[in-house]
């Protein structure tokens, strides 16, 4: 039994098909998805059927909300703002549909998943620092965690206090953990990392030796680029793919 934790898809196909690919390869058996199916990228209808076949459980990103709400915040960049419209004239009703009913938090054992924050899902906050960490484990009971929303992989462990972590091979075990820790991980992106690596980002988690761990995965980069421009999307949203940024 293994985990494979991935979000931020941004309607990025060619990086969806290869992380699914590694989690195929990494003896994945139950993928869990944090959200943002649609914006930015150029199919954001065929990686929300991709996913809806997966039937695993998925929760709601922000852009996944705003598609089928037919808004767009003042904070949003003008190629964000685009990229939403263009995802809302690709999807059919059963599609705004599926992003609708999605939930904002999913909780099973010892995981729990939200795309932004536990203390407020719903105001699409940021955790990037000890402070934020700090304050959504205080709504956190399950010793796991996994987010998305940053677009930047990070790690941080509660204990007495909560201290940022390592994100590489983390050992979660309860048994060898004090009373009362916990875990909290950012996954990173599928379709727009935002940490200077190109490569789409998702997690591993592995129950039995409880593990977490981060992966790293090329894809065919250009072509995802290239069917950007192709839909009349800005370049910005296309160049960026190259620079993980």
């Amino acid at each position: 039994m293994k985990y494979g934790i991935f979000g931020d898809i941004h309607g990025n196909l060619e990086a969806l098909e290869a992380v699914l690919a590694d989690m195929e390869e990494q003896g994945v058996t139950h993928p869990l998805c944090l959200g943002d199916l649609v914006g930015y990228g150029a199919n954001p209808a065929e990686c929300l059927e991709v996913v809806r076949a997966m039937g695993c459980p998925v929760v709601r990103g922000n852009h996944d909300d705003l598609v089928p709400s037919g808004k767009a915040p003042h904070a949003f960049s003008e190629a964000a703002k685009q990229a939403l419209e263009y995802s809302r004239r690709q999807l059919n009703p059963g599609q705004l549909n599926y992003l609708r009913r999605l939930p904002m938090i999913w909780t099973e054992g010892p995981l729990t998943l939200v795309h932004a924050t536990l203390d407020g899902p719903e105001s699409w906050g940021y955790i990037s620092t000890r402070l934020e960490a700090q304050t959504s484990f205080f709504y956190q009971k399950s010793l796991l965690s996994f987010v998305g929303h940053t677009h930047r992989p990070c790690a941080f462990a509660q204990e007495n206090e909560v201290r940022p972590l390592e994100f590489r091979r983390v050992d979660v075990h309860p048994d060898r953990s004090k009373a009362g820790r916990k875990f909290l991980f950012n996954v990173g992106s599928v379709g727009q990392p935002r940490d200077g690596d190109w490569r789409a980002a998702y997690a591993l988690f592995c129950p039995e030796e409880y593990w977490v761990d981060l992966r790293r995965v090329g894809y065919p980069v250009e072509k995802a680029s290239a069917k950007i421009l192709k839909a009349g999307l800005p370049e910005s949203l296309s160049k960026r793919l190259f620079k993980g940024e």
